[in-house]
């Protein structure tokens, strides 16, 4: 089982549900792929709060992910923790000798070969233009543009479905629901993210919530009238529609901006 509940000895590890880690396969990263990552806050560079509930955490490594693969064929040397992302991140090394970052696959092991191109075979972490796979796949880590990368389907658990193609865009079914068109010329790996266990963590604490960044909330209502729009008043009062601090609503309210390019590709939206 890939995760453990701890034994109730204390109240905040009563409610404890964390991984096992026992698919990973080393505990340091490579140091020649990972960078500093200075945190923000959640501020801008006037110093004001843009991202509220931002703050503090762990300080972390950032891990160079190799989202575009077209190198060629390789070995997968260890399977890895990222503390940036949900998934699990394979160390791979190409035959010519370089080393890089993937997104892992479920159930990758070490030793495995990962292969990349046209030819590739349809095997989980395999590397493919969309042209090349087969409709029903399950993908993860597709391009929308050919050449920038994977962009989507990149969390833990996560994967798309290659629904139709036609002679120039093919029908992929995302994890939110939505269809959309895509190019033929996109890469995609074949398989489903690592890691699909998350949803099931519980960290069972406060204080576990805030080495990962996140800062306490407050309610509006519990604030006064200087500071959010739900609050002061004699007494408790919930307030008439919910919104935000500046006063845009929260709930019922489309905040997505409209984008010429993006939208003439949704078939069908997730929210219908």
């Amino acid at each position: 089982m890939p995760l453990r509940k701890l034994k109730p000895t204390s109240a905040g590890s009563r409610h404890v549900v964390i991984p096992d880690f026992a698919e990973i396969t080393r505990k340091k990263p490579e140091k020649s792929l990972t960078t500093g990552l200075r945190k923000t806050g959640g501020r801008n560079n006037q110093g004001r709060i843009t991202a509220r509930r931002r703050g503090g955490g762990h300080k972390r490594r950032y891990r160079i992910i190799d989202f575009i693969g077209k190198q060629g064929n390789a070995r997968v040397l260890s399977v890895e923790y990222d503390p940036n992302r949900t998934a699990r991140i394979a160390l791979i090394q190409y035959d010519n000798g370089v080393k890089s970052y993937m997104i892992a696959p479920e159930n990758i092991s070490v030793g495995e070969r990962v292969e990349c191109g046209s030819a590739a075979e349809i095997k989980p972490g395999n590397r493919l233009p969309l042209r090349n796979i087969p409709d029903a796949t399950e993908i993860y880590n597709m391009e929308i543009q050919p050449g920038k990368g994977g962009q989507l389907a990149r969390s833990a658990g996560c994967s798309a479905v290659l629904v139709a193609k036609g002679e120039k865009f093919a029908s992929v079914k995302l994890p939110s629901g939505e269809v959309r068109l895509i190019l033929l010329d996109c890469y995609a790996s074949i398989g489903n993210v690592s890691f699909p266990e998350h949803k099931y963590v519980s960290l069972g604490k406060a204080g576990r919530k805030r080495w990962l960044g996140f800062r306490p909330v407050s309610r509006g209502v519990a604030m006064n009238p200087v500071d959010h729009p739900h609050g002061g008043g004699e007494g408790k009062n919930k307030g008439n529609i919910p919104v935000s601090p500046s006063g845009k609503p929260t709930k019922g309210y489309r905040t997505r901006k409209k984008n010429r390019y993006s939208d003439k590709f949704i078939l069908q939206r997730r929210k219908k």
